[in-house]
């Protein structure tokens, strides 16, 4: 494996994403590295947006508030002081958004709740961590 240039982390607020945001904090001051707080607004279609009378200026906004209020709960519980943080906030499928995130980057430690927030959906559909696991070839710690 190549040497890991940042850890990104996908928080969605959930109380597994918490637990991935703490080790991922505590794995970039390790290595030095930064940390990038990775936010997908779940949204399966612009189509979808369409049927709901949405614009795209809608969706950004509701992107954005999410964002900040995730990203606001994530800061509150890592040690700040020991990392460089960076944010990204994406709209979409959550794992499709992960994995074009990711890009197979080989620098790039992805860190991960097993669950997020909607356990009876990963049941239905197969988790989000399971899809990233599955198509990536970038590094991939899931925490349970």
């Amino acid at each position: 494996m190549s040497e890991i240039g940042k850890v990104t982390v996908a928080v969605d607020g959930s109380d597994g994403s918490n637990k991935a945001a703490r080790l991922a904090a505590r794995l970039a001051a390790d290595l030095g590295v930064g940390l990038v707080l990775l936010h997908v607004f779940p949204l399966m279609s612009n189509d979808i947006a369409g049927a709901l009378g949405m614009s795209q200026n809608q969706i950004e906004q509701l992107r954005d508030r999410s964002a900040t209020d995730t990203f606001k709960a994530v800061r509150s519980q890592i040690c700040q002081n020991e990392v460089t943080i960076d944010e990204v906030a994406l709209v979409g499928d959550i794992a499709d958004e992960i994995l074009a995130y990711l890009d197979n980057a080989k620098d790039i430690l992805m860190v991960m709740g097993r669950r997020g927030q909607s356990p009876i959906r990963s049941l239905l559909l197969g988790s989000v961590s399971d899809k990233v696991l599955r198509h990536t070839q970038s590094p991939v710690t899931v925490v349970s």
